[in-house]
């Protein structure tokens, strides 16, 4: 049934033999509510004005459904048939009136009558014949003919194999199939290979297309049956998330000499930098080449970091240049290279391919895609497009830490990333008081949130507020907060416990953020809204922010919110805020939309800073300078931040 049929989501169209007997019933003019007694799950003694209600829609249902069936079998003209309504082909005058060969044939089968005295005869019972009315009567019969003919066609044809040239308007629920034909994704083979290279949250480039259809789709695609009939199958990276995955499912990877991630690069023999013109004497290092030695350096970061992201990104570009665009090993780059490299960062994606290909090999396009490929995908690129003046200042001053530290390893034997202009960063700016809120726009946030449903997205949106807001983490920094990571104190000459979090910032510095009394009963609030009664049975490794669970999807209340999706909530909700305010305060509004999670972060630094907090201890907490004090200093200084740290318990409380 369609109300059944809208609940489950699904996305694929299933006709039954009873759908196509409803419907031919429905052609022949029976009543509704004997069809829908016959056919439908309904009671001798159920509601004839609701059996009514689910047999019109039904009908417009199958109906929908026939039309893609026909457009799939290539059957268009089936299509416009069906669509006729059956009172479209009843004449009224035919129901009651004879034609003329049939008055013969009733009223004198012997033929005793002329043609005159028969039409004489019809004249007085029927009065004039009309012509124009019996070619409709005629008509209308021939369509019906064909409407069931066309009705048993495509009875036959319901049960047809999918084929990867099919569109995906033939096999998929029209809505889902227009968001995906607008996505660029028309037929059954571009869709998978859509899953495929996309990974498992392929779904996500579709606009308005979620985790429940998605699984469905994936659901229909491994069915034995479809996967025999297409002749391929869904990928282990598009049916299970990143997290899910193991090295087992996933294979070797093919190494290429061609424009891939690092792991998959080939490197041909005589570039690998084994006889580098630049290589040292004596390495510390155990590297036979340029890309063990980049790993080595590489190595010395936290596993799955942004920091490790940030400086793979920038060795992977470096080597595939090195080796593809300019022919050289890494150990044999000079100061002109470094700087055709300089430029290279300068000029990519700015440039016509006209005037590219007079200096580049490569052309500028392969070495660019869009932003969200998954390095698995053949699509994946090393550039999303053309590098801020920022971006390249940045990459280049990690390649020369690079270069300078294989440089100290006597790898190399000296750096030429050095000979270039100074690479410094500007300095360090203060807090950007434009990109905080005001103590009147926090409370018009405060006032949105609270009159928000009490569910579960309001509570896990209450404590990201008040977890951002009291702490000033940055935005991965929030993301990967665990249980673990909470832990309490005692302040010298007290009793009470104090809480604090443990946090790893930029450089894998670690560094401690006390938080007031507020925040640790929304922390306790939080997890018991999702079924943990105290803190001590909390698992270490359990994220204090959570994705939302998704009902019928496999799942806990206890999955993390990756930092991303963290981003995206936060702007969704600051953008309803401002929507909230819009007619009364545009300019609020419009500084309330461009609001995001680092906002936050110095929302709490110019809020404690006004209500008391001292200029060392805001910078302790943000994370600006290491503590270069001894323990009996750092405990001083806990139990002072610890304090300064209550004041802002009023405003930040919900």
């Amino acid at each position: 049934m369609p109300a059944a049929w809208t609940e489950r989501g699904t996305v694929l169209i299933q006709l039954g033999r009873h759908h196509f007997a409803f419907y031919k019933g429905f052609l022949d003019g029976i009543d509704l509510r004997v069809l829908s007694r016959r056919y439908l799950e309904t009671t001798p003694d159920s509601d004839a004005d609701l059996d009514l209600r689910i047999s019109k829609s039904m009908v417009k249902w199958i109906r929908d459904q026939l039309v893609v069936t026909a457009k799939r079998t290539g059957q268009i003209s089936s299509a416009k048939l069906l669509r006729l309504e059956p009172d479209a082909l009843r004449i009224s005058y035919a129901a009651h009136v004879p034609t003329l060969d049939q008055f013969r044939e009733e009223r004198d089968p012997h033929e005793m009558f002329s043609e005159r005295e028969l039409i004489e005869l019809f004249s007085d019972e029927f009065g004039v014949p009309d012509k124009s009315a019996e070619r409709r009567t005629q008509r209308n019969a021939r369509l019906r003919s064909k409407q069931a003919s066309a009705l048993m066609r495509l009875e036959e044809l319901a049960g047809a194999s999918p084929h990867l040239e099919d569109g995906v308007e033939g096999w998929l629920d029209p809505v889902i199939a227009a968001r995906l034909i607008d996505a660029g994704i028309t037929t059954l083979e571009l869709l998978v290979t859509a899953i495929n290279t996309r990974g498992y949250r392929w779904y996500t480039k579709v606009p308005r297309i979620g985790v429940m259809a998605s699984q469905q789709i994936i659901d229909w695609l491994m069915l034995p049956e479809t996967i025999q009939s297409l002749g391929v199958q869904l990928s282990a990276r598009g049916i299970m998330p990143r997290r899910d995955l193991t090295p087992a499912m996933l294979g070797p990877p093919p190494l290429q000499t061609a424009i891939v991630p690092m792991e998959n690069f080939l490197v041909p023999h005589e570039m690998d930098g084994a006889f580098g013109s630049n290589r040292g004497e004596r390495t510390s290092l155990s590297a036979r080449n340029d890309l063990e030695a980049i790993n080595a350096w590489l190595s010395r970061y936290k596993a799955g970091s942004h920091t490790l992201r940030a400086y793979r990104k920038e060795a992977e570009r470096f080597l595939l240049w090195s080796i593809l665009e300019a022919r050289k090993p890494v150990s044999s780059l000079t100061v002109e290279d470094c700087i055709s490299y300089r430029n290279f960062l300068w000029y990519l994606g700015r440039q016509t391919p006209e005037i590219w290909g007079r200096t580049y090999h490569i052309i500028q396009s392969q070495w660019m895609a869009k932003r969200g490929i998954e390095r698995f995908s053949p699509d994946w690129r090393p550039f999303e497009g053309p590098l801020s003046a920022s971006s390249q200042k940045t990459a280049l001053k990690i390649l020369q830490s690079m270069m300078q530290w294989l440089t100290e390893q006597n790898y190399l034997h000296n750096n030429p990333l050095r000979a270039l202009p100074d690479l410094a960063k500007p300095a360090t700016k203060g807090i950007d008081a434009a990109r905080s809120l005001t103590v009147a726009e926090w409370m018009i946030v405060k006032k949105f949130l609270e009159g928000l449903p009490r569910n579960q997205a309001y509570y896990r949106m209450r404590f990201i507020l008040a977890l951002a807001y009291n702490s000033g983490c940055r935005l991965s920094e929030l993301a990967s907060l665990k249980r673990a990571d909470l832990s309490s104190f005692v302040r010298s000459g007290e009793d009470h416990l104090q809480w604090e979090i443990e946090v790893t910032g930029k450089g894998e510095k670690l560094r401690h953020v006390q938080l007031n009394h507020n925040v640790v009963d929304e922390i306790r609030q939080y997890f018991r809204l999702r079924g943990h009664a105290t803190l001590a049975n909390v698992p270490p490794e359990t994220p204090l922010i959570a994705a939302l669970p998704v009902t019928n999807v496999q799942g806990s209340s206890d999955d993390p919110l990756s930092a991303s999706r963290l981003y995206r909530v936060l702007k969704h909700f600051f953008r309803d805020v401002a929507a909230s305010v819009l007619t009364e305060d545009l300019d609020t509004a419009q500084k309330l939309r461009r609001a995001s999670t680092h906002w936050l972060r110095h929302t709490f630094a110019t809020h404690g800073i006004h209500n008391g907090m001292t200029l060392e201890t805001v910078r302790d907490l943000l994370g600006h300078k290491s503590l270069g004090t001894t323990s009996i200093y750092v405990t001083t200084e806990k139990d002072k931040r610890s304090r300064e740290v209550e004041r802002l318990k009023e405003l930040g409380s919900f």
